[in-house]
């Protein structure tokens, strides 16, 4: 009794750790490959998939029973784990690792094919009950562990182990339903732990108010951009837009209508050269945007359309105002300057662009409106 309870402890101790591991590794998948259809899938599948061979190997009890050989072991929690991660590919990757091995170690005997049964029938629970990128309600995960529990019951009783080793099997369902549990609470808190950090880093690059990249993030995008155009030999462009006249709009409608001005004036920029690049708030009604891989040519075009979006568009305000507004522009370019020259440059072809009239782009190299 004593090593039935030590060898499903163990199994409790090495699934929680491997997934405490696993998620690490997926986390670090999502950062190399990215939200991809096939890279998630096919590492948490494979994951789960060596978790239930461990399980099989070093985890698990053997029980003898009319010439058959049952091995006894939570790999079926792997393969939940698996849907819960990766989806149903992930699960049915790790279900066909699983299922090979259990007929490979059982000599392909009775007992191995039931085992195989098991597996796969878990695993079109787990991927019916749970469904890839939403989040599984406590509700459903129990309902998921009853479900593979029943499976674990119907094999054990198809090859006749159940009578003979009742103590056994009620210890396994304890241990089992316990060990989803806590496995569930794990899984609760690294995703919360995962979604406050998303938060943290959204509120470290990205401004307040507009959801723009704040000045910091939009440095670091600005560094990254022309180590790329260094590398590559590509030229890309910088847009400096400061609204015209905003001192107006706060001293006649108030702060708040500020800013739901500068709110949708980044909606609008954004729109415009999210194809195309990045942009940002530097601070007060100043704005920045990065055009990769653009020419001369290309970033003119891509200003105007910015100047000609605003300039057109009605802007609704707090109270049932609207007013329309312009912006200047300023547009320096490498490699006709170097990159720690760009914002300087910039902003001396808006500011040009401010003395001369407003509502204008004006290019660094020429400082003549367009």
């Amino acid at each position: 009794m004593h090593t039935i309870i030590q060898t499903l402890f163990n199994n409790l101790t090495f699934l929680t750790t491997a997934l405490f591991f696993g998620n690490l590794i997926l986390k670090l998948v999502d950062r190399k490959f990215g939200k991809t259809k096939w890279a998630t899938p096919l590492t948490g599948g494979l994951f789960s998939g060596l978790i239930g061979v461990a399980m099989m190997t070093y985890f698990s009890i053997n029980i003898h029973s009319g010439g058959n050989s049952l091995i006894v072991d939570f790999r079926q929690l792997a393969i939940l784990f698996s849907v819960y991660y990766g989806g149903g590919w992930a699960g049915l990757i790790a279900a066909v690792i699983m299922g090979v091995y259990r007929l490979f170690i059982g000599s392909f005997e009775f007992s191995s094919w039931i085992g195989l049964a098991n597996i796969m029938f878990t695993y079109i629970l787990a991927a019916t009950m749970m469904r890839y990128g939403k989040r599984v309600s406590l509700w459903v995960w129990v309902r998921a562990l009853v479900g593979a529990l029943l499976m674990y019951l119907i094999a054990i009783t198809i090859v006749g182990a159940l009578i003979r080793a009742y103590t056994l099997h009620a210890l396994f369902g304890l241990f089992f339903m316990m060990a989803g549990m806590f496995a569930y609470y794990i899984l609760w808190y690294l995703r919360r732990a995962d979604d406050n950090l998303v938060v943290m880093r959204d509120a470290a690059n990205h401004d307040f108010l507009t959801k723009l990249y704040n000045p910091r993030a939009f440095d670091r995008m600005f560094m990254l951009t022309t180590a790329q155009a260094e590398e590559r030999e590509e030229s890309f462009a910088l847009l400096v837009v400061d609204i015209d006249h905003f001192k107006h709009v706060n001293d006649q409608y108030g702060h708040l209508n500020g800013d739901i001005v500068l709110v949708q004036v980044a909606q609008l920029l954004n729109d415009t050269v999210r194809q195309h690049g990045y942009c940002a708030r530097k601070g007060g009604e100043e704005f920045a945007a990065i055009l990769n891989r653009s020419t001369q040519y290309d970033a003119l075009q891509m200003a105007e359309q910015v100047r000609e979006r605003i300039d057109q568009h009605v802007f609704r305000l707090d109270g049932g105002h609207q007013i329309h507004l312009t912006v200047s522009i300023g547009v320096s370019l490498y490699p006709q300057h170097v990159p720690h020259q760009m914002f300087h440059e910039a902003d001396k072809a808006l500011y040009y662009a401010k003395e001369h009239g407003r509502n204008r782009v004006c290019l660094s190299t020429d400082l003549k409106a367009v």
